[in-house]
């Protein structure tokens, strides 16, 4: 937990800082769509471990299911002691799926739409999320309208996947027979990729109506 608090709290400090020193200004606007770009940018390197790992991903949930039963949450790897070079290698990142696979086994099945759907977020949207979050800042960087068509196509891709995520994990049916409170973890971990998008996408249609980065000043 210490060194993800650290990454954001780096990440999103540093390009508020930025942002304010470039112009002056403290945008409600601009630090809510660049916190949600530094914590898309962390889910799509677990990604990358989700596709990279996926045989890891099976051991490692199958045996949390012997150790501690079937649709039963292991203690969570947030709040293990890890040293920092396993922290910065991909493959460790795979603990993030073992650990979610109780609340939905989609992430021990590589046939699955929500294995599928988070690897391809995973592969596509890293640089655009990296991208998206200094372009905020360094106008220059493209005109605005095609900065927001840009940021519109990403924004949009990540709202429509987890629109599609939550009607198959109900319309499946993966929540009968967890507890309530497992179906809110799962609801309230994804509903951030609708929230925050949607408020990309606003951004987005201000740069392109406005022809210009006034939204983020």
């Amino acid at each position: 937990m210490t060194y993800i608090v650290l990454y954001h709290v780096v990440c999103i400090g540093g390009l508020v800082a930025w942002h304010l020193s470039e112009h002056g200004v403290l945008s409600v606007t601009h630090i809510l769509v660049a916190t949600f770009c530094v914590i898309n940018a962390w889910i799509c390197v677990c990604e990358i471990a989700l596709l990279c790992y996926p045989t890891d991903i099976q051991q490692q949930a199958a045996a949390f299911t012997a150790l501690h039963g079937a649709d039963v949450l292991p203690p969570v790897f947030l709040f293990q002691r890890v040293r920092l070079v396993d922290v910065l290698s991909v493959r460790y990142w795979a603990v993030m799926w073992s650990t979610y696979a109780p609340l939905d086994p989609a992430y021990v099945d590589t046939v699955s739409f929500g294995y599928n759907i988070d690897v391809g977020n995973g592969v596509t949207q890293l640089l655009p999320s990296i991208l998206f979050a200094v372009g905020m800042t360094a106008h220059g960087m493209l005109p605005a309208r095609i900065f927001g068509m840009f940021g519109l196509v990403c924004f949009y891709q990540m709202w429509y996947g987890t629109v599609v995520y939550f009607f198959q994990y109900f319309n499946n049916r993966r929540h009968v027979g967890h507890p309530g409170w497992h179906v809110a973890v799962v609801v309230v971990a994804n509903v951030i990729w609708m929230v925050f998008p949607s408020l990309g996408m606003w951004a987005c249609s201000r740069l392109i109506r406005d022809d210009s980065y006034s939204v983020f000043l």
